[in-house]
């Protein structure tokens, strides 16, 4: 827990997320940890569980849910002002343009500079579903404030080449945008020691939720295109989501089940214990027909933090995670037929495994060091608060 004496001794960032904290968001919470010259205080309208880092919640003194809901309807800053700490921040970080537009009107009655980090979905979409929160508000309030949120917004990060990209594409200006990647805490994110044993045997790891745009689906089916010929390889699938039903109904189909174990949500650290035991994690995102694209795919980042092989498709950003044939092995979205090639290379190749993990880790180490990349990110930080 950071000590709320040191809070004083140092500039204080607003990190303004509507729910916090997600399971699936843990970088959320990395990168703020990882600050050196400023501290966090999280502001959410919706405490979700429990957290490191300061945290000033309306839900906390909100039983029946009104003034949850007077916010998501108002984007009121009213709600936080009370607070002390809010009369002391430097400036304010939204995560996600959805709460960007929330943090705009904060910033402003503070007369501070606003902060919005885009991670892929805000980024990506072009249709909206109305209801994917409190009866839409969250998302009729995004795009009723989009202009606005553009004119106003100090800077704006995208965590991926390409989302800079498609940041320029819906007319946000060049000039404010800064492509920063999240980055992995390659510390805690590391290689075992080769004599160490693993309890589940030979396993492929899958970490992703389940929704469209993660294309767990294709990845059933590659790893049925191989099961037969290694019969001591399990596939481990760890996520949670609306498609989980026709996934345990599709493993079941291909004649699977009894190889495929679905873990549901786990804890960071179990993943980081199933991930640095595994042969080969695997993420096959696609384009759902929403437009969502995956913005870089974290998690490859992570395994080869832990010189891990990795296998992908080319997806949104994720070639800036993977180079293909040297950290990872890439194939085109929903081809199964070639992903499915790409893990029997790899399985069938020791040698080529450790050789892709050790250049995954030196790729990793050089170019998404969460240390650096958070450096990067107080630069930033201080030109905007110091106006330079």
């Amino acid at each position: 827990m950071i000590s709320p004496n040191s809070i004083s001794t140092k500039r204080l960032v607003g990190i303004y997320k509507l729910r916090y904290p997600i399971p699936s968001e843990t970088f959320i919470s990395s990168q703020a940890l990882a600050l050196t010259d400023y501290e966090p205080l999280i502001l959410t309208r919706k405490r979700c569980g429990a957290t490191d880092l300061p945290t000033l919640a309306v839900s906390d003194h909100d039983q029946f849910g009104v003034r949850q809901a007077l916010l998501a309807l108002t984007g009121s800053p009213s709600f936080f002002l009370k607070d002390e700490r809010v009369r002391k921040l430097s400036l304010i970080h939204a995560h996600f343009g959805m709460n960007g537009v929330y943090g705009l009107q904060l910033a402003e009655r503070l007369t501070l500079p606003l902060v919005v980090t885009f991670h892929g979905l805000d980024a990506t979409m072009r249709r909206w579903p109305l209801f994917t929160s409190l009866f839409g508000l969250t998302v009729i309030n995004y795009f009723r404030s989009l202009c606005r949120l553009k004119e106003r917004g100090a800077a704006f990060i995208a965590v991926s080449d390409f989302i800079h990209g498609c940041l320029v594409t819906q007319g946000f200006s060049p000039e404010k945008i800064h492509r920063l990647y999240i980055g992995v805490d390659t510390r805690r994110f590391r290689p075992l020691p080769e004599s160490s044993e693993g309890g589940e045997g030979r396993y492929l790891l899958n970490v992703a939720r389940h929704v469209p745009v993660k294309g767990v689906a294709t990845l059933l089916r590659a790893f049925a295109r191989i099961a037969a010929r290694h019969p001591q390889v399990k596939l481990m699938q760890v996520g949670a989501g609306p498609l989980t039903e026709s996934l345990h109904r599709l493993s079941r189909e291909l004649g699977i089940a009894d190889r495929v174990k679905f873990l549901g949500s786990l804890s960071h650290g179990d993943v980081l214990t199933l991930m640095q035991r595994a042969e080969i994690v695997a993420l096959t995102s696609e384009t759902a027909r929403s437009g969502a694209r995956e913005a870089l795919g974290m998690v490859l980042n992570e395994a080869s933090a832990c010189a891990v092989p990795v296998v992908a498709t080319r997806c949104g950003g994720i070639p800036e995670a993977v180079i293909h044939g040297k950290t990872g092995l890439l194939s085109p979205e929903r081809d199964d037929h070639l992903l499915a090639e790409n893990l029997e290379l790899l399985l069938a190749d020791g040698e080529l495994r450790r050789r892709i993990g050790r250049r995954g880790r030196e790729l990793v180490c050089e170019k998404f060091c969460l240390r650096k990349q958070t450096a990067e990110l107080e630069r930033l930080y201080d030109r905007l608060v110091e106006g330079t």
